[in-house]
């Protein structure tokens, strides 16, 4: 009789294993990031880093995060 009641109270549980997963795309928007923020902190100390871009040096830093920004969101993935 102690048999049929244990069977009855037992609960099954589901358990959903999410692993974090780092695209291609993720890994080189950070490095684009890094880029960015080096070429922001050198040029105050008076090294350009993206002198062959001419007048659009000055603006390479910004140019280089929203690369980077715009790669890892892309390679987020939803699920």
């Amino acid at each position: 009789m102690k048999q049929t009641k244990e069977k009855k109270m037992e609960k099954k549980t589901n358990v959903k294993v999410v692993e974090q997963k780092t695209s291609i795309l993720q890994v080189i928007g950070g490095l684009f990031i890094l880029f960015a923020i080096a070429d922001f902190a050198l040029s105050y100390m008076g090294t350009n880093l993206t002198g062959f871009m001419g007048p659009a040096s000055r603006f390479s830093p910004i140019m280089f995060g929203l690369i980077g920004s715009f790669l890892m969101n892309a390679g987020k993935e939803d699920g």
